[in-house]
C-alpha cells in the first residue's frame, strides 16, 4: 500500500513539475515576443492628442511632429499675441510665455511686456482676421497673414494688412514658441529671396 502512494506522489510531483516548465517555457517566449516588439517600436510612438482649442486632433512621434499639430498650436499662439484688450493682455502674456522655448523666454517676455505697456498706454484693443496659414512642418514655422484692426475705446483707428512668422521648437514631446515677428504680408514664411540692395535701388 505505502509503495503504491508513493508511486502516486511522485508521479503527482513529475505532473507538477511537468506543468511548472511547461509554464517557464510558455513565460519565456511571451517575454521574448514583448522584447522583439518593443525593440522594432522603439523610436516610432505616435501619440494621438488634443489641441489647446479643439478644430482637429493630430499626432506626434518621437522627432517630429504634425503639420495639423504645428498649425494649431501657430493658431492659438496667434490668439493669444494679436488678440487682446488692456484688461486681457497680462494674462494671454502669462499663458504664452508658459509655452516659450527656455533660450527665448527672457527676449519674449520683454517683447510682450513692452506690448502690453504700449496698449494699456493708448487703451488700445487689437483684433487679427487671419486669411491664410502655412506650415513648413520641417523647419517648425507657422506663417499667417491677415488683417490687423486697432480700436480705441469703440473707435476703429487702424485696419492694416499684416504677416507675422512663428518660429517653434520641438523637444521631449512638447512644442515651444521660439520667436513671434512681423514678416511681409506677401510672404510670412520669407520663402522668397530677398533683393540685393543694389536691385532695390534700381527699383
Amino acid at each position: 500500500m505505502k509503495l503504491a502512494w508513493m508511486r502516486a506522489d511522485i508521479a503527482s510531483a513529475r505532473r507538477a513539475t511537468t506543468f511548472l516548465v511547461v509554464l517557464l517555457v510558455g513565460s519565456m517566449l511571451v517575454n521574448l515576443v514583448l522584447a522583439v516588439f518593443a525593440v522594432r517600436l522603439a523610436g516610432h510612438e505616435r501619440i494621438v492628442v488634443v489641441p489647446p482649442t479643439i478644430h482637429k486632433t493630430f499626432w506626434v512621434e518621437t522627432d517630429r511632429v504634425s503639420s495639423e499639430y504645428l498649425e494649431q498650436m501657430g493658431y492659438f499662439l496667434m490668439q493669444l499675441t494679436l488678440n487682446v484688450t488692456p484688461q486681457s493682455v497680462d494674462h494671454q502674456a502669462k499663458v504664452l510665455l508658459q509655452y516659450a522655448a527656455p533660450a527665448s523666454f527672457g527676449e519674449l517676455r520683454s517683447a510682450l511686456v513692452a506690448a502690453a505697456e504700449r496698449l494699456k498706454r493708448d487703451g488700445a484693443s487689437t483684433i487679427f482676421s487671419a486669411q491664410d496659414l502655412t506650415v513648413d512642418e520641417r523647419a517648425l514655422r507657422v506663417g499667417v497673414r491677415g488683417q490687423l484692426t486697432t480700436f480705441i475705446s469703440d473707435r476703429r483707428v487702424s485696419e492694416v494688412s499684416k504677416g507675422y512668422a512663428i518660429e517653434l521648437q520641438y523637444s521631449a514631446g512638447r512644442v515651444f514658441l521660439k520667436a513671434f515677428r512681423e514678416t511681409n504680408p506677401n510672404d510670412p514664411l520669407e520663402t522668397q529671396p530677398r533683393p540685393s540692395s543694389a536691385a532695390a535701388r534700381a527699383q
